[in-house]
């Protein structure tokens, strides 16, 4: 019973060990546009077949038949006289729609690869020949056939690991063989030869005026250039054409080629982009807010017809609340350096910078379809920030541009009424960074944002090149905290007011103010001058408590009987949340008390005049009437004195100076 046992232990193991398994063979050829086909033979032996496929030939092709992925066919499965053999086959017009279909086969089968191709044909100065690679193998187009064979139990437990046990691969590219049969399971194919390069670097500076300065650096070592200078140099000058001049520098052991252009419009960087390139450029610069049509100038020409209602809906979507005075912009482009490549790795070193003075917020997208999300503040002073660097063939970039205004003078005075109400005057001046087009765009947004609002703009001026804005408000801390939260768009956490006694008669008031009233919606940048000041807000309640509203060179402290912040040249972004308690006599009480007494005081002398008045016209007419010397005269100066005066008609009493009787109704004469 042992040596049957032990005899049986060693003929399975000789047939696994015998066992051939599945091989693969995989043959790829395109031609210059990229179009061709993927044919995948599959074959097992047919002592492997019969010893370990435990279905019929019919069940197993009518199987595969059922299980095989639209973007994949089967073109044959048959059996001859050695081996079973299927072939499989992806027909493709395109790069693209290569990549589609492998993608969707991947997905169909389970797997989580997202293909990518590098295919680069060079014959550039810095790469010369062929580089084919993939990162994904046929083992993982067919997953869907081994999955099925195992899981509808067409092959033991013990062969499922001989399903794919050998591959073999062979390129030919436009009638040109440059792999055949070539052991590998992933196709990655290179004769090329090199003249390494450092890296290119992109530099993007948006003017306020919406035009643009670019600068593109090609950063060569001093053996790459020395190897191929007479080629190097004829390249980068072709590379260079009407828009923008080129430069060379030698620094740090590179020669590093320049080509700027300044004051470009987004076309003209386009095709200056285009020229170093050698590629076909698909990019878009344009305003994202209403003054889309005045700067972008790659649209002109084109038209588009849309309903009032639409319009009015796509203004009210591009308002950007945050940035009510900032300029934004979107830059959509593709950069292909393909022509730079310069190493086995069909990569180059990509350096992205932009201007520092404004605000960014983007994506860059490379051939990989990897993604790097990036974003950066406004820094006044500093050099230019580096937005992206990475390492790739193309970068596809969406950067979203905040323009930011220079302001000269920012001036925020609150008034905190005595029954609790904030009272808000804010003065800015733009220095610089509008134009007339620019304020009526502003003027809209502002009335926009205001409208339904206590908030109001009170003026809007351009003068000589300066802008200046004013601005009111008033209400209760939650009244201010929701208004300026729906015109800002930023929520506000910390706002908080409370007096002790609070109306107008009270004498003494103890404030608790905390103002997180977010400024940057005039400019999170650089400010010549600022102040913010709290006026009446009497005394501290500790001369050694805390008080906050200090940042950069602004200086938060009592001022007489006001509460200020004050300094010149400093980053709005940095600004810091008011908080204090105070103690403050309320004047106002006295000021109505000396009001009420003024009045008084008025109505006396007032009255006293007019006495005055009258008694010198009755002394007037007295010796008029006396100069006559009558008795009738003396009867009427005693009337005069008296301030009464008899009807002639009917002997009724009137009032000295009535022309009419009170009681018959005739004249008094």
């Amino acid at each position: 019973m042992k040596n049957k046992l032990r005899y049986l232990i060693c003929l399975l193991a000789f047939l696994l060990l015998t066992a051939c398994g599945g091989v693969v063979d995989t043959k790829m050829s395109f031609d210059d546009s990229f179009a061709g086909s993927r044919v995948i033979k599959y074959s097992v032996t047919n002592a492997d077949f019969v010893s370990y496929v435990q279905k019929d030939f019919g069940t197993v092709e009518s199987t595969l038949r059922g299980l095989c992925p639209q973007d994949m066919e089967i073109t044959s499965v048959e059996q001859n006289d050695s081996h079973v053999v299927a072939v499989f086959t992806i027909n493709f017009t395109s790069k693209e729609d290569y990549e589609k279909k492998v993608a969707n086969i991947l997905s169909a089968s389970g797997s989580d690869i997202i293909p990518t191709v590098t295919f680069v044909r060079a014959d550039t100065v810095f790469a010369k020949g062929v580089a084919y690679q993939e990162n994904f193998g046929s083992d993982d187009l067919l997953k869907w056939m081994g999955d099925g064979i195992i899981s509808n139990d067409f092959v033991t437990s013990s062969y499922e690991s001989y399903i794919f046990s050998s591959n073999y691969v062979s390129l030919s590219i436009n009638g040109d063989d440059y792999e055949k049969d070539a052991s590998m399971s992933i196709l990655d194919v290179s004769n090329a030869k090199y003249l390494p390069i450092n890296n290119v670097d992109f530099t993007t500076y948006i003017n306020k005026d919406g035009s643009i300065d670019r600068t593109i650096e090609l950063n060569i070592p001093d053996s790459t250039f020395n190897e191929g200078k007479d080629e190097i140099e004829k390249f980068v000058k072709e590379r260079v054409g009407s828009i923008g001049t080129g430069t060379w520098v030698t620094k740090d052991s590179s020669h590093i080629f320049t080509i700027e252009g300044k004051g470009l419009s987004s076309d003209e960087c386009k095709q200056m982009t285009e020229k170093f390139t050698g590629k076909s450029e698909h990019s878009e610069f344009s305003f994202s807010g209403n003054q889309a049509d005045a700067v972008n100038e790659s649209k002109s020409g084109e038209e588009t017809e849309s309903s009032t209602e639409s319009d009015e809906a796509t203004q009210t979507i591009q308002i950007d609340k945050g940035h009510l005075f900032a300029k934004n912009y979107l830059l959509t482009e593709n950069i292909d350096l393909e022509d730079y490549i310069s190493n086995s790795d069909n990569s180059v070193r990509f350096n992205y910078y932009m201007n520092s003075e404004n605000d960014y917020e983007g994506s860059v997208i490379d051939a990989s379809f990897n993604t790097d999300s990036f974003s950066s503040d406004a820094r006044v002073g500093s050099s230019n920030v580096l937005l992206f660097n990475g390492y790739s063939s193309t970068f596809d970039i969406d950067v979203k541009i905040s323009i930011l205004p220079d302001v000269s003078k920012y001036r925020h005075i609150v008034d905190i009424t005595p029954d609790g109400k904030i009272k808000r005057n804010i003065n800015v001046v733009f220095k610089d960074s509008f134009n007339e087009g620019d304020v009526k765009d502003i003027e809209e947004k502002l009335k926009t944002v205001f409208k339904d609002t206590k908030i109001k703009l009170d003026k809007i001026a351009l003068k000589n090149n300066d802008l200046e804005v004013k601005i009111s408000s008033i209400g209760t801390m939650d009244e201010d905290m929701k208004m300026w939260e729906e015109v800002t768009g930023n929520v506000r956490y910390s706002g908080y007011l409370d007096i002790d006694k609070k109306g107008y008669l009270s004498l003494k008031q103890t404030i608790y103010f905390t103002d997180d009233f977010d400024p940057v919606m005039f400019t999170s940048g650089n400010v010549e001058k600022y102040e913010y000041r709290v006026k009446n807000a009497g005394k501290p309640v500790d001369k050694n408590g805390y008080f906050g509203g200090s940042f950069d060179s602004a200086e938060a402290k009592f001022k007489g009987n006001d509460f200020v912040v004050k300094g010149e040249n400093l980053i709005m972004a940095n600004h810091m949340t008011i908080d204090f308690i105070s103690v403050r006599t309320n004047y106002i009480i006295f000021i109505v008390l000396a009001a009420i007494f003024a009045v008084v005081i008025l109505a006396v002398v007032v009255a006293v005049l007019l006495l005055i008045k009258k008694n010198k016209k009755k002394s007037a007419q007295i010796q008029d009437i006396n100069a006559e010397g009558s008795e009738k005269s003396a009867a009427v100066a005693d009337d005069i004195i008296s301030d009464t005066v008899f009807c002639p008609h009917c002997g009724t009493k009137n009032n000295y100076g009535d022309k009419f009787c009170s009681s018959c109704g005739k004249e008094i004469s």
